[in-house]
């Protein structure tokens, strides 16, 4: 494949994404130093996360298992940031994404609290997601996260702390185009659909309340938010970061990432890809942000890109219940150089409407 990205200006962007997603700082400066060309990518990254796996092995060996589970977890986000956007080299594409599942699954029953694993039906696919719940909380609210183009469950872990600790139970998933269900789907905008069955298998289970669910996400994961939240009226609180209002946009000036787009939505030609943005109105809100009656919070970056701030702002005026707009004037998209703000003020909003912990005594 011609047109590789460049390495450095792939850290660079995704610097603040992987520290804030749990990645050590430390084992960042390494990767800064060590990876110069976009051919030593997944191996290198893969390289770390296989050191870190054998860690945790070693651990376990010893029967120290919470450093075994910590260092499984560690390992599993390595191998994701490492393999995700790598199609040009698909056999390192697939490899890597069975050793964020295998990495992920030792960990899964050591980490505090542990995850589990269930699979959701959504018109003949299992959509594979991740619960935890808040220990010592009956029957917890869900919070439900939707990841972005490039994300997975398995890359939403370390943000899950922060609602359990607010008394709420937390779910990530594979949508369509994504992780394990990529296989299967391709991607789309309606998000509504497949989450409405995750909230249909919720209400099966005696451990959760599934009368209190929320969504939440970052980016093109909170517009996948807010599209569940238009389409099915059992969410009950939304809170998002930088969704935007219209995601059809194609990077057409780079042609890698035409390809990886072109790989999500199961297309082989640029005509193709032209014709499912262009006929197919998944990836805009118009018509269905107004649908919206819950509780919301929209967060918006003062230092975000014009367009996708405005979108956001005009889903905030569209949407029809009780809303908040803050904008964090330091805040790039997402806000993922400042989580330390973003998250927490997220996390408080959907404590506050789903009856979570709040610090008020409650």
């Amino acid at each position: 494949m011609e047109n590789l990205p460049k390495a450095d200006v792939v850290l660079s962007w995704g610097e603040a994404r992987f520290a804030g997603a749990g990645v050590d700082f430390n084992i960042l400066m390494q990767l800064k130093n060590e990876i110069h060309d976009w051919r030593d990518w997944c191996r290198i990254w893969s390289e770390k996360a296989a050191d870190l796996e054998s860690f945790g092995d070693e651990a376990m060996a010893r029967g120290h298992s919470i450093t075994a589970g910590e260092s499984w977890a560690s390992a599993a986000l390595l191998y994701h940031f490492g393999g995700m956007y790598y199609i040009n080299d698909m056999d390192q594409f697939h490899e890597s994404h069975r050793k964020v599942l295998s990495s992920f699954a030792k960990a899964a029953p050591h980490v505090d609290p542990p995850v589990e694993r269930f699979e959701a039906l959504f018109n003949g696919v299992k959509l594979p997601c991740l619960l935890r719940l808040p220990p010592g909380v009956e029957k917890p609210p869900v919070v439900i996260f939707c990841n972005g183009r490039q994300g997975r469950k398995e890359e939403t872990f370390a943000r899950t702390d922060r609602y359990l600790a607010r008394g709420m139970a937390t779910l990530s998933w594979d949508g369509p185009g994504q992780g394990e269900t990529l296989e299967y789907l391709p991607m789309t905008g309606d998000s509504g659909p497949p989450v409405a069955a995750i909230i249909d298998h919720l209400e099966k289970r005696d451990d959760v309340d599934a009368g209190r669910v929320g969504a939440t996400g970052p980016n093109r994961g909170g517009f996948a938010a807010v599209k569940a939240a238009a389409y099915d009226p059992r969410i009950k609180a939304l809170a998002v970061a930088s969704p935007g209002y219209d995601r059809r946009s194609v990077k057409w000036d780079d042609p890698y990432d035409v390809a990886f787009t072109k790989f999500l939505f199961h297309l082989k030609t640029d005509e193709e890809l032209r014709q499912r943005m262009m006929d197919q109105t998944d990836f805009t809100l118009e018509g269905q942000a107004g649908n919206i009656r819950c509780p919301s919070l929209i967060v918006a970056g003062g230092r975000d890109e014009g367009t996708q701030y405005k979108g956001s702002e005009r889903l905030y005026n569209e949407i029809q219940g009780p809303k908040e707009w803050v904008v964090f004037p330091d805040a790039e998209r997402n806000g993922n150089n400042v989580p330390f703000k973003v998250r927490p003020r997220i996390a408080d909003f959907l404590a506050d409407h789903l009856g979570g912990k709040t610090g008020s005594g409650r």
